[in-house]
This record gives structure tokens, C-alpha cells and sequence, in this order.
């Protein structure tokens, strides 16, 4: 059986895309989720399978595509090629080759990666490391590290290059001229925008969330470095190597070990320093809390309606529900914002009094004018 996975390539982030298309017999269509599994995964993924050969198909560019097979190739006991989407006739017949095209071009992924704007997807990381805040990720899955010498880090470390997400970044600005190496290195000069981010202490932090709980404000306009592991709710998602130790911050306040050291020891020292650092009673607002940041950033001076601050109504006991809407208003307009979809919508006093009703279980059957919220908000949810 051959593999066949199709890949899009731009600026060294790679995309499998997940078609349909019947081909031959000894053809298997293959994806990967390049941004949520490991090196490690990959490997074991393609050995559990035993191809006879696995074919990666560039559909443009190919450059760290390449590295990749490179580096796969001394990883499993078949061999893995890559192919260019012109020379696809070598492989198929010209009646597949147009199914395949077809398909392509109809592939809704496809469409939006011809769009992906990339600079905003390393910036989104660069933002993700700085804060330590990475949604929906799998605990442990490395995006980013930050090294100060990348020589001494890759001479001692290999091993830990395993547990990277194929599309995860190394921060230094030691060029790496290794053909074989299948990471993406980016530098300080990569990031023209640059953003503020607050260091504070866990305690600075945990009296701004009081301050929030009371009175639906903020207290701290920036995002917060290291917000993440100060709150409690970091996943063990990025490092920082210096001077031959790692650092579970970027502050390079809280090491947790030495150059060599097995990634387990790292993850069991990173899980018991968390489990320290959780800020209790208040864990879903600690997960909302960097969005609000960044909301009240954009706004300006910003009086937040959730479930869980005093408004006009008292907060009321975190649910296990997840939260799907909530309100802010600033001296000129009020806004409520879907979670889930991130659609905003502005709204009028009345609708923003009865909101804080109904995200707060405070509904009253006969009041009609709050029932007719309640029908919108579903609507738009």
C-alpha cells in the first residue's frame, strides 16, 4: 500500500488536507493534523500503518516539506518521498489526476489556505508563548521554545524534539544551516508588531481578578506575561532554554531542569508547579480573563456582564455549562458576544439589563420583553 498525502506549504507552515477521492488499489489517501500532533505522533502514526512507501505531494511550495521527509525517512523503516503536484501523472493515471484537481480546488480548506495570512498565525503564536495561554491544545504538546544558544540546545536535546507539534517554532537568532532539521526557526526581527505585555506576580494577579469579580472591571490594561502559568491554567506548551537550564516561563522565573534531562521529567515537574500555581475557586473566569483583557484593550475602559461579577445582579456559583455569551458596555455603545462563533453584537440598554437576567439564571416566565432576548440570543448563538 502507498500513502499519499497532499500538502500545502506557506512561509514553512505545513497543511494536510483530508480528501475524498477514490484512486487505485494500492493507494491510501492520507491526512495529518500538522498543528496538533507531535513529531512523535507522525512517526509512530506511520509505523503502526506499515506503508509500503508514503508519498508527501507538495501542492506549491516544498521547502521545509523536504526537510521534513528528510528527517521521517531515518524515522521509519519505508520509504517516504515527496512529489510535486505537476509530476502527479507519474504516479496516477490522467483520469485520477483530474479527479484529484477537482477535488482540490473544491476543498474548502484548500480555499482558505490560498488566503492564510501567515504573518498573523506566527504572530498569534509569538502572543500565545508570551502569554502562555494556548486554547484547546493538548496538555504537553510543545509549540515554542525560546533558546539563547541553539547549537547547545540541539547537540543535547534531541530527544525533546519529539514532542514538538510539526508546526511549532524555536525562537533564537542563531541561524540553523541543517538541511535534515525539519524545525522552523524564527527571530526577534520576525515580529514587526510588538505588544505590551505586564509583568506581575501571582498575587498582583489574583487581586485583580477580585477587583473584576466586584466590580466587572480591569484593573490591568495589557496582557499579562506568563498569564498562564501565574493563573494556574498553562498546559505545558513551551519552554525557555538559557544559560543550560529550562524554564517553564518566560520570565525565566521558575525553572524546571537541565540540559539533557528527559522531556517526562520536565512535563512532572511542569504539572506539579502548575498544580501549585492554580488559583482556586475561580478557574473559568481565569480561563476568560485574557480575552476580556484583550476586548477591554481594543474598547477602551470596559464594563464586563458574565455570569461570574457583580453587575446589578450578584455573581452566581461557576457552572460546568459552557459560558456562550457575554455583554460589556463602555460610555457610548453596549456590545454582547458570542463565545463560541466570536460574533459581536451592539445592543441597547433595555436588551443589556435583561442579558445580565438571563446569563445569570434570573429569568422570570411572564416577563415577555426578557423571553424575546432569550430567542434572540439562541438565534445568533
Amino acid at each position: 500500500m502507498i500513502g499519499l498525502n497532499f500538502v500545502y506549504e506557506r512561509d514553512e507552515l505545513l497543511y494536510s488536507l483530508d480528501l475524498h477521492v477514490e484512486l487505485e488499489n494500492q493507494f491510501s489517501l492520507d491526512y495529518l493534523d500538522f498543528d496538533n500532533q507531535s513529531f512523535e505522533d507522525v512517526i509512530d502514526y506511520m509505523e503502526f500503518l506499515e506503508f509500503d512507501r508514503y508519498i508527501f505531494v507538495a501542492l506549491e511550495e516544498s521547502t521545509r516539506l523536504q526537510r521534513l521527509v528528510t528527517y521521517l525517512s531515518d524515522k521509519v523503516d519505508y520509504p517516504v518521498r515527496i512529489l510535486e503536484m505537476g509530476d502527479l501523472e507519474k504516479l496516477l493515471s490522467d483520469e485520477k489526476v483530474l479527479s484529484v484537481q477537482k477535488a482540490i480546488e473544491n476543498h474548502s480548506g484548500y480555499q482558505r489556505l490560498t488566503a492564510l495570512k501567515t504573518e498573523q498565525v506566527f504572530e498569534n503564536g509569538r502572543r500565545a508563548f508570551m502569554s502562555a495561554v494556548y486554547p484547546n491544545l493538548t496538555k504537553g504538546l510543545l509549540k515554542h521554545l525560546r533558546v539563547d544558544r541553539l547549537d547547545t540546545f540541539l547537540a543535547e536535546n534531541q530527544g525533546l524534539l519529539l514532542h514538538f507539534a510539526i508546526n511549532s517554532a524555536i525562537y533564537s537568532d542563531t541561524y540553523l544551516n541543517d538541511s535534515s532539521s525539519p524545525l522552523i526557526i524564527k527571530s526577534s526581527v520576525d515580529f514587526s508588531r510588538t505588544e505590551t505585555f505586564t509583568k506581575v506576580t501571582a498575587a498582583e494577579l489574583k487581586d485583580a481578578l477580585e477587583q473584576f469579580l466586584k466590580s466587572g472591571r480591569l484593573t490591568l490594561a495589557n496582557h499579562i506575561l506568563d498569564y498562564g502559568i501565574l493563573a494556574g491554567i498553562s498546559t505545558f506548551n513551551s519552554l525557555v532554554f538559557e544559560d543550560g537550564k529550562f524554564y517553564l516561563d518566560s520570565a525565566t522565573n521558575i525553572p524546571i531542569g537541565s540540559s539533557g534531562e528527559t522531556y517526562q521529567k520536565l512535563f512532572n515537574e511542569a504539572s506539579m508547579t502548575l498544580t501549585r500555581q492554580a488559583i482556586e475557586g475561580i478557574s473559568e473566569v481565569c480561563h476568560l480573563f485574557p480575552l476580556l483583557i484583550a476586548i477591554n484593550h481594543s474598547y477602551g475602559d470596559l464594563e464586563f456582564i458574565t455570569p461570574y461579577n457583580t453587575y446589578r445582579l450578584a455573581a452566581i456559583e461557576q457552572s460546568t455549562a459552557p459560558l456562550s455569551w457575554i455583554a460589556f458596555k463602555n460610555s457610548d455603545h453596549s456590545f454582547a458576544f458570542n463565545l463560541q462563533n466570536g460574533r459581536l453584537f451592539r445592543i441597547n440598554q433595555v436588551v443589556l439589563e435583561k442579558f445580565e437576567y438571563i446569563i445569570k439564571n434570573c429569568l422570570d416566565e411572564k416577563d415577555t420583553v426578557t423571553q424575546e432576548v432569550v430567542e434572540v440570543l439562541e438565534a445568533y448563538a
